[in-house]
């Protein structure tokens, strides 16, 4: 996969579904130009690359929000997880001419190189089994709360240093929100991955 490691990559993974990663990739989206999107959909049997904008853009679907949010192609990849790797490699050669991707889904960080992974958990610290390897790998951990609380989700468990930890409240973006986005716009700018 030698195509991927050519330009920036963010994954933005969280701790269960509706956490608010889609809302975490337009936030991205809207602040990183030139930058590409994919979203990662789980399926039970078929495997499916959807790169057809009238598909992309229908009302309420997440790659709507990535397009309406300023990401210069999405693609929109739905399989099982034992035929994910071939599938991002296609995606990510359809990608090579943007300055980076933001790509969303826990799954997709087993196949790829990021540049970043985000993770975001929620204050009472729920992190579903699948979700707790990509914790540990977490560059950012987002906890997706209202209000700063004093102490950190008890089952994550980051086992590497220098990891980034900021409060911001997805919905309202509200909290530190600017701070975070500094982080990332440093990270991607000077590491050289």
């Amino acid at each position: 996969m030698s195509t991927i490691n050519s330009f920036k990559i963010i994954t933005v993974t969280g701790a269960h579904s509706g956490i608010g990663k889609t809302t975490l990739c337009s936030i991205l989206l809207k602040e990183l130009c030139g930058f590409g999107a994919i979203k990662f959909t789980k399926t039970a049997l078929y495997a499916s690359l959807v790169d057809d904008t009238i598909i992309l853009k229908q009302e309420g679907k997440d790659t709507a929000l990535f397009l309406e949010s300023g990401a210069q192609r999405v693609l929109w990849i739905q399989s099982p997880y034992h035929e994910l790797e071939s599938l991002l490699h296609v995606a990510m050669s359809r990608m090579t001419d943007m300055k980076g991707v933001v790509v969303e889904g826990n799954s997709p960080v087993d196949f790829l190189n990021p540049h970043l992974i985000i993770f975001i958990i929620e204050p009472h610290g729920e992190i579903k089994p699948s979700a707790l390897k990509v914790s540990k790998r977490a560059d950012i951990v987002i906890i997706n709360s209202e209000r700063k609380v004093d102490n950190i989700p008890s089952p994550l468990t980051i086992e590497r240093e220098g990891v980034h930890f900021f409060w911001i409240d997805l919905l309202k973006r509200k909290g530190e929100l600017n701070e975070f986005l500094s982080v990332v716009k440093e990270r991607i700018t000077k590491d050289p991955h």
